[in-house]
């Protein structure tokens, strides 16, 4: 068998439901291309396992899987499975997730063929809900994308390139990737720093919304106590990537970093603890004065503008 061009990277836990609709949405690809698809379980408790391997015996020279001996983590089952792609590019697709385009792949690798000074491209998704009954969202993603972005729309817009839409170059991920909050937008932030992004205005995948996933159990909760850790997460994420990038992008990061401290003191604020006081002050010491003191210096100046371009107008 050849080398493969493309790595397909499926990462899944506990998606018994949903892991068989993913497998056959790649499996359904028309490529020119040799490839590969890797799934990485982490010791899932259902029989997620059993569907990997039944889809191993009907394509044993196409579907490696990856089995965690034990539970790792998303964070190093991701790193782990990133890091066994042997192909020029990788597609990641979630396995509760799943792709809707059977040319998806071929219109991925084309595009970046023809574009070397990319470094990622990404497509648009429709929502599958499970709530408060099963069904598929009118509305698509991205509607007003740019053909081209870059870093900078990454630091103003955060994640908005949807998981099962990442088709990018194949970077090795260092070991300590594993213990970052989230594995897409870091790996994105690294991308950008080596390339262009790139948008193909076409709906080609479905990002499914449910009880269990990343958006229900991590990035929409409003508990106090969560988002504490949510944000020590977040500042530990945008310092490792300050470094990581030898702080070519300085000032953005101290930027998110400030916006990650501002949000959290919106929370905290709700909080009616009697240690209130304390948790500001170690969020305060965590991030450093200098990095609080210019950010509401920075969005002073903004305010100030704004209110000077308001009488400028009026």
């Amino acid at each position: 068998m050849n080398k493969p061009l493309v790595s397909v990277c499926i990462i899944t836990y506990n998606q018994e439901p949903y892991i068989r609709q993913a497998i056959e949405s790649v499996l359904m690809q028309k490529v020119n291309f040799p490839w590969e698809i890797i799934i990485a379980d982490d010791c899932s408790k259902d029989k997620t396992r059993e569907i990997i391997l039944e889809y191993k015996d009907r394509y044993p020279d196409l579907i490696k899987p990856l089995f965690q001996k034990r539970n790792v983590g998303g964070g190093k089952n991701f790193t782990d499975l990133i890091n066994t792609a042997a192909g020029k590019y990788v597609a990641y697709l979630e396995g509760d997730d799943y792709w809707t385009d059977g040319k998806k792949l071929q219109k991925q690798f084309d595009f970046m063929e023809s574009h070397p000074d990319f470094a990622l491209c990404y497509h648009k998704i429709k929502w599958h809900n499970t709530k408060p009954y099963d069904h598929i969202l009118d509305m698509a993603s991205n509607e007003n994308d740019k053909p081209v972005s870059t870093i900078d729309d990454l630091f103003d817009r955060g994640w908005y390139i949807r998981s099962c839409s990442m088709f990018f170059k194949n970077i090795p991920l260092p070991d300590e990737f594993e213990h970052l909050y989230v594995g897409d937008y870091p790996l994105h932030i690294l991308l950008a720093d080596k390339g262009k992004l790139g948008f193909i205005d076409e709906v080609m995948g479905i990002y499914r919304i449910h009880a269990n996933g990343l958006s229900e159990t991590k990035l929409h909760t409003v508990d106090v106590g969560k988002r504490k850790n949510i944000f020590r997460n977040e500042i530990l994420l945008y310092k490792y990537l300050n470094n990581r990038t030898e702080f070519r992008y300085n000032r953005q990061f101290k930027t998110k970093l400030f916006d990650s401290f501002y949000m959290h003191l919106v929370f905290l604020m709700k909080d009616s603890r009697k240690n209130l006081v304390n948790e500001i002050l170690a969020s305060i010491k965590l991030l450093g004065p200098s990095v609080i003191f210019s950010g509401f210096i920075s969005k002073f100046l903004t305010k100030l503008k704004g209110k000077q371009l308001t009488y400028t107008t009026a």
